[in-house]
């Protein structure tokens, strides 16, 4: 569809009074559970970043934890009202002091979705290596020479601070194109027998790589779905209304883009870009767990 987020920040203020209305005028607004996604956070964007949990707090959000998202989602204790969860994707170090300086003193918990291979390295030279082969294959931050991936110790922090862990893969590849069960079997299932067994944790939480629609194949869920409670996209929406075993819906968030645009996403009004989408996704889903 021709809404994405270069269209936005190129009619910023026309889109943004629309989603101000689109948000006045809709009735489902009213109860809403939406996720963020982050990745790589570079040092000099660690103000944007608060900068952004601010401008949210501001616009009547509150920052939920993982325990709280699956009580709802478990009909045991519904949320009301506007509820924030953020996500941290790839295992970056970056992700980890973002925890410690700004997460942990506002007390917001956080998921942090890694792949299992990625935090096993124990080489600086080797983790940029995997970075621009498996995660940052198009266009790399300009603190590439600096960047680093976390390792079972900071995991082992961030749960005693509160934060859960989750699986992104083994090596961060793209399910939607693997066709081997094998293959497919081992990203999924032995990323999460890696992580268990170091963190003496038990892995409930699962988000795709890339998690648009093509890279979420029937064949990937097939294996995924047995294998984890919640299972994440990057497909945008409102979650309050989830059903039991539905996608989990979240929003990308650009830290060097205006935060009007955080404002637009949350507003609901580019949900419909992936409506039917996450019918056919959901309608599957159904289809293989009765």
């Amino acid at each position: 569809m021709f809404i994405n987020h270069k269209i936005l920040i190129k009619f910023n203020y026309i889109i943004l009074l629309i989603s101000k209305l689109y948000e006045f005028f809709n009735p489902f607004n009213s109860n809403q559970i939406r996720v963020l996604i982050y990745h790589h956070i570079e040092k000099d964007q660690f103000g944007l970043f608060k900068k952004q949990i601010n401008l949210i707090k501001k616009n009547n959000w509150k920052f939920i934890t993982p325990k709280q998202l699956e009580l709802h989602f478990l009909g045991k204790k519904k949320l009301k009202g506007k509820n924030i969860l953020l996500t941290f994707d790839d295992g970056f170090y970056s992700n980890y002091l973002v925890a410690k300086n700004i997460l942990n003193k506002l007390n917001i918990k956080a998921i942090f979705f890694v792949p299992s291979d990625f935090i096993k390295i124990k080489k600086t030279s080797k983790a940029r290596h995997f970075v621009k082969k498996n995660i940052l294959d198009q266009e790399l931050p300009r603190d590439f020479k600096k960047i680093k991936n976390m390792n079972f110790n900071n995991l082992k922090i961030l749960i005693k601070n509160g934060h859960y862990i989750g699986s992104h893969s083994k090596t961060h590849a793209n399910l939607g194109l693997l066709s081997s069960n094998r293959t497919l079997k081992n990203e999924v299932i032995q990323s999460t027998k890696d992580l268990e067994k170091k963190l003496k944790i038990k892995i409930k939480h699962f988000a795709f790589t890339y998690g648009n629609f093509k890279s979420i194949s029937n064949k990937s869920l097939r294996i995924v779905r047995p294998k984890y409670k919640y299972i994440y996209s990057s497909l945008r929406g409102n979650n309050f209304r989830n059903f039991k075993n539905e996608n989990i819906k979240r929003e990308a968030i650009y830290l060097k883009e205006k935060n009007s645009l955080i404002t637009i996403f949350l507003s609901g009004l580019v949900d419909i870009k992936y409506f039917f989408q996450l019918i056919k996704i959901n309608k599957f889903i159904k289809k293989i767990t009765t």
